[in-house]
């Protein structure tokens, strides 16, 4: 699975290098797709070689263009497919999403960080949700999403410049483990009042 991660990682980052913002774009369409590479990991590197600015448009139309095509898998073939392409368990997740928040799952899925972006795709694609409100909430929250992570990475480039890469790698330490802890902690208190209102 590591290997299958890394060849279609490369082939992404290759793909950015060659042909820039439109490499970023397709970039975002392959990994909405092929789920096991994240997002926020291309629209960070994207924010590294590009800059915020062009990284939030493109990378946002790739989200958008990314996630249309993986509500339309959904609609279009069902749930075992969508389950082979984003994995039982995040299809799991986003059921549990969508039966909580509605429509609004949509919206929260995309702005908050521990949430599968592609699964609430794949996700909203089994529901009764409509094409139009699918992709309007995923517009209002795609560009906000890719803004942050692509500004994450600009920024990190800038502190190595200034302070050097040591410095850097500790501020992106933090970061990171700000993360994991979002990670971790809010999904199971998610589940935990998912359950209770059932």
């Amino acid at each position: 699975m590591f290997e299958l991660f890394e060849v279609l990682y490369n082939f992404v980052v290759d793909l950015m290098n060659w042909l820039g913002p439109l490499g970023l774009f397709l970039g975002m369409i392959i990994q909405a797709i092929v789920a096991p590479i994240p997002s926020e990991l291309v629209l960070y590197f994207a924010g590294t070689s590009m800059g915020w600015r062009i990284g939030t448009i493109f990378g946002g139309l790739g989200e958008l263009a990314g996630a249309i095509i993986a509500f339309w898998i959904s609609l279009r073939f069902g749930r075992p497919i969508a389950e082979k392409l984003v994995g039982k368990e995040h299809l799991e997740f986003a059921d549990e999403w969508f039966e909580k928040y509605g429509s609004w799952a949509v919206l929260f899925g995309r702005l908050l960080p521990f949430v599968p972006f592609d699964a609430i795709s794949y996700g909203a694609g089994l529901t009764n949700m409509s094409k139009k409100k699918f992709m309007i909430a995923t517009a209002f929250g795609a560009f906000p999403r890719a803004l942050f992570y692509t500004y994450i990475g600009y920024a990190s480039i800038k502190q190595i410049e200034t302070t050097g890469f040591e410095s850097t790698f500790k501020w992106l330490l933090f970061i990171a483990a700000f993360f994991v802890l979002l990670l971790i902690f809010i999904p199971k208190l998610i589940k935990k009042n998912l359950n209770k209102t059932q």
